[in-house]
């Protein structure tokens, strides 16, 4: 879920008669919002290698996803990660193989509003 938009707070707290109410009701939206998204990974992006290259299909990789290879004939998953450089697999990859990348999120904080005038 997206977070409120400064506009959006500003509407509420007019309708509800005054700024303390409004925060208030901001901070609770925005809490259930961090609550549903409480998730601590999720799976980015499952690429199938093209190419040898570390890089050419690995743009997607930030620094820090854990990536998972999967090899397309039989054999064991390999853990390979914490990516250290952006875009860069850190080893040549096998074409054919499967690569999970995961990447660790964090739940939005709930923010509140300034003390600008509505």
């Amino acid at each position: 879920m997206a977070k409120l938009t400064t506009q959006t707070v500003k509407n509420i707290m007019s309708a509800v008669l005054g700024q303390t109410e409004g925060n208030d009701v901001a901070t609770k939206l925005n809490q259930a919002d961090a609550l549903a998204d409480g998730a601590t990974h999720r799976l980015v992006s499952l690429i199938i290698a093209t190419n040898v290259s570390q890089t050419v299909d690995f743009g997607i990789l930030r620094v820090g996803d854990q990536v998972m290879m999967i090899p397309a004939t039989a054999g064991s998953a390999d853990q390979i990660g914490p990516i250290a450089v952006a875009g860069n697999l850190g080893q040549a990859a096998v074409v054919g193989n499967a690569y999970m990348v995961i990447r660790s999120v964090v739940a939005p904080l709930a923010a509140a509003v300034t003390t600008e005038k509505f």
